[in-house]
C-alpha cells in the first residue's frame, strides 16, 4: 500500500512552504514519525516527517521546489 506524504499545516498564515533539503533518498527504509525532508516557511524551517514505517518509494518534488500547504511531497510504501 502507498501513503501519500503532503506538507503539513505549519501556521495560520502560511500557504506554501519551499522544499530544502531531503534527508531520505529513494529506496531508504524510513520509520513512523521519521523526518524524511525540511521546509522553509516565510519565518521558520519544519521538518516533513513519514506518516508509518515503510520505504520511501518516489519523491514527488525536488530541493528549492515550492510546495502548497497540503501538497504531496512523496510516496511511502508500507506493508
Amino acid at each position: 500500500m502507498k501513503i501519500r506524504v503532503k506538507v503539513p499545516k505549519v501556521g495560520l498564515t502560511v500557504e506554501e512552504v519551499t522544499l530544502s533539503t531531503w534527508e531520505k533518498q529513494e529506496g531508504d527504509s524510513v520509520a513512523a514519525e521519521e523526518t524524511i525532508a525540511t521546509v522553509e516557511g516565510d519565518k521558520a524551517t519544519f521538518e516533513v516527517t513519514s506518516p508509518a514505517a515503510g520505504k520511501l518509494l518516489k519523491r514527488l518534488a525536488s530541493e528549492g521546489d515550492v510546495v502548497p500547504v497540503g501538497g504531496e511531497i512523496a510516496l511511502v510504501e508500507i506493508g
